[in-house]
C-alpha cells in the first residue's frame, strides 16, 4: 500500500505518512521484538527481523531501479529505510541504538525530499523523471536541496544517515553476520545507483527553454521549511545532541531488554 498512497497523497502528507506513522508502525514491529525478548527469544526474533529487513530492502531496490515517478521512488525508499530499521533492530544492542538513530534521521530527510517532490510537482506539473529536466536552471533552490537531499538519503556523509548505517554495518560485522553485512551494502550500492540515475537526471538534464518562460517562481516560504529539516539532518551526522543520544540510548535499552 506504501508507494502507492505516498506517490498520490499531496506532498505535505506524504512528508508526514513517511515521516511519523512509518515509524508509528514500525513501534508495533519493536514491541513485539521486546516480548521475545522478555522471553528468552531474543536471538530468534532478532533473526525474522534481520531476514525480513534485507527482503524489504531488496525488494524495494528492484523498484527504485529504473523507477519513472519521482514520488513512488520515494514511496519505495521509505520501504528501504523500513528493512534498515528491521535489520538494526535485530541486530542486537549496537544495531538498535543504529536502527534509533536512522529512525531519527530517515523522518527529517525523506520529509524533506517530499516537500521538495511538492515544489518539483508545483513547476512543472508532473510526477514523470522524464519530464522533469534542467532543475538546476529552472527551479535551482529546489534543485539544490534536492541534490543535497538525495546525497542524505544514500546515506553520503556528513549526514546523519551516513552514522545510523556505518553503526548498523558495524554491528553486523561485530557479531560476525558477515553475509548480512554484504548483503547489506551490495543493496545500499544498487539502491543509490538507481537513485543518482533519477535525481541527476532531473538536476542536470536539458531543459526546456520555452517552459522557462512560464516557469512560477519559487518563493522563501517553500524552500525554507526543506532547508531548515536538512540542516538538522546534516548536525545529526557531525554531533548529536546529547539530550537525543540519550533517548535513543534509553529506547534501546528498553526493546532490548537491558
Amino acid at each position: 500500500w506504501l508507494p502507492d498512497a505516498h506517490s498520490q497523497a499531496p506532498s505535505l502528507v506524504s512528508a508526514l505518512l513517511s515521516g511519523a506513522l512509518l515509524n508509528c508502525a514500525f513501534l508495533a514491529l519493536l514491541r513485539t521484538h521486546q516480548i521475545c525478548v522478555a522471553a528468552g527469544l531474543g536471538e530468534f526474533s532478532g533473526h525474522i527481523l534481520m531476514i525480513f529487513g534485507l527482503l524489504s530492502m531488496g525488494w524495494a531496490a528492484i523498484f527504485i531501479v529504473r523507477q519513472s515517478d519521482y514520488k513512488r521512488l520515494l514511496a519505495y525508499s521509505s520501504v528501504e529505510h523500513m528493512g534498515i530499521l528491521s535489520l538494526g533492530a535485530g541486530l542486537g544492542p549496537m544495531g538498535l541504538g543504529g536502527a534509533m538513530l536512522h529512525a531519527v534521521s530517515h523522518s527529517f530527510t525523506k520529509a524533506v525530499l517530499f516537500m521538495l517532490a511538492g515544489n518539483i510537482l508545483v513547476a512543472y506539473q508532473t510526477k514523470r523523471v522524464s519530464a522533469v529536466r534542467g532543475m538546476k536552471r529552472t527551479i535551482p533552490s529546489t534543485g539544490l536541496l534536492w541534490m543535497l537531499g538525495f546525497l542524505a538519503i544514500t546515506g553520503m556523509p556528513p549526514f546523519g544517515i551516513f552514522m545510523s548505517k556505518f553503526t548498523i554495518l558495524t554491528a553486523a560485522m561485530q557479531r560476525g553476520e558477515y553475509l548480512v553485512g554484504s548483503l547489506f551494502v551490495v543493496i545500499l550500492v544498487m539502491i543509490f545507483v538507481g537513485m543518482a540515475n533519477v535525481f541527476l537526471s532531473m538536476f542536470f538534464g536539458d531543459a526546456d527553454f520555452e517552459a522557462l518562460e512560464v516557469m512560477p517562481r519559487e518563493r522563501i516560504e517553500t524552500i525554507a521549511p526543506p532547508a531548515v529539516l536538512l540542516g538538522v539532518v546534516l548536525v545529526l551526522g557531525l554531533y548529536v545532541p546529547s539530550i537525543v543520544m540519550e533517548a535513543i540510548t534509553e529506547a534501546g535499552r528498553f526493546v532490548g531488554g537491558q
